[in-house]
């Protein structure tokens, strides 16, 4: 996991340790050090198009068809993209990963974000075909999960991005039909993943599950469908459909929970896309044309912004549709191809660029690796 200071000096203003550039140490202590910020943003769009910027420049987008002048498997130009994430190929090298909502072409992969075509990926390592959609994808310490649709109750494993195994879950208690739309890891093999009011863990990178915790409200009643869960400042975060609420729980202890913090007018700020984000215990969520900021330490949840306009001067844009940070900056993205960024962890927005592609943009993410 990532530190945050060194001898209580914090990390932002440390420039060397033991006469080594700070920018050079990957480790201290065994603990990862935290994110530099990113060099790249993409963002998935409609209609299969791929959109990317400089971080130095996040006004100025190229959009383009990501399998122009491919072969099958692609999806049809009409499809549109779900979720993107970034993470490693398995020489170490940068893999950009997409999911689509095809049946012919569930994930596609790239080293290069900016280069055509992308590979599309419609089979198993074992030549089956991958029956399920995929509507959360993430990378860490050296392995890929994917998970959404349960038709066949299994999920996606990979270790390169690239060549994917099933993962049969059908035995684990209680798991059903139910899609998948909260996925989570610390970054040292331990994962999560929500299905329902129930959260499961893997302690093997994903080789094998269990029921981890079923989640209740202060009625001790089903408080609905996790949409969303984040690993942030040694906390694991829950994001719930109905109503709006959220939940969190030290990760030393993560059979005892908060009770609930509810969202005002949050209805649109868990729905089926990565509509929130966190870094170092802030939590940021975005739907329609407001956002909601909290932050989270164990089962404390301490509300910061809640249902507040992001465009303060009423600038028009699409309804907020993703939404990423690399620990410095902080996109989230619209439909109508509107962009909006935010350096000092989610409290003010500054547009970036509007109608970006002429297309929707549904996800978002940075060149760093997670978790942050």
């Amino acid at each position: 996991m990532a530190y945050s200071q060194v001898n209580d000096v914090a990390t932002a203003n440390i420039a060397q340790i033991n006469d080594v550039n700070y920018s050079s140490i990957a480790q201290v202590n065994d603990n990862d050090s935290p994110a530099s910020g990113a060099t790249q943003w993409v963002a998935a769009q409609d209609d299969r198009r791929i959109a990317f910027a400089a971080n130095s420049d996040l006004t100025s987008w190229t959009s383009q068809d990501a399998f122009s002048g491919g072969s099958s498997p692609n999806p049809s130009q009409s499809v549109d993209h779900i979720h993107i994430a970034y993470g490693k190929d398995g020489s170490g090298n940068p893999q950009w990963v997409a999911s689509y909502a095809s049946s012919g072409c569930e994930l596609a992969h790239s080293n290069d974000a900016t280069a055509q075509p992308w590979t599309g990926v419609n089979q198993d390592s074992s030549g089956n075909n991958l029956p399920n959609r995929v509507f959360v994808l993430q990378w860490g310490n050296d392995v890929w999960i994917a998970a959404g649709g349960m038709g066949t109750q299994a999920i996606y494993r990979s270790t390169d991005g690239e060549a994917w195994a099933q993962i049969d879950v059908s035995g684990v208690t209680s798991i059903s039909s139910e899609g998948i739309y909260g996925l989570a890891q610390n970054g040292s093999g331990t994962w999560w993943f929500a299905q329902e009011n129930r959260i499961y863990q893997s302690t093997n990178d994903g080789q094998a599950w269990s029921l981890l915790h079923t989640l209740v409200d202060s009625q001790n009643a089903d408080p609905g469908n996790i949409r969303a869960l984040h690993f942030t400042n040694n906390t694991l975060v829950a994001g719930v459909d109905t109503n709006a609420t959220v939940y969190a729980a030290a990760v030393s202890d993560l059979t005892d929970w908060s009770t609930e913090t509810t969202l005002t007018s949050g209805g649109n700020a868990f729905d089926t896309q990565t509509q929130s984000a966190a870094y170092q215990g802030r939590v940021v969520c975005v739907g329609s044309n407001k956002k909601w900021t909290f932050d989270v330490n164990g089962k404390s949840i301490t509300m910061d912004e809640n249902n507040i306009q992001v465009a303060p001067d009423n600038t028009a844009h699409g309804n907020f549709k993703g939404i990423s940070t690399d620990g410095t900056t902080w996109v989230a993205v619209c439909l109508t191809g509107d962009v909006f960024t935010s350096t000092n962890a989610g409290d003010t927005w500054a547009a970036a660029t509007t109608n970006v592609g002429s297309k929707d943009i549904v996800d978002i993410a940075p060149d760093v690796y997670l978790p942050l």
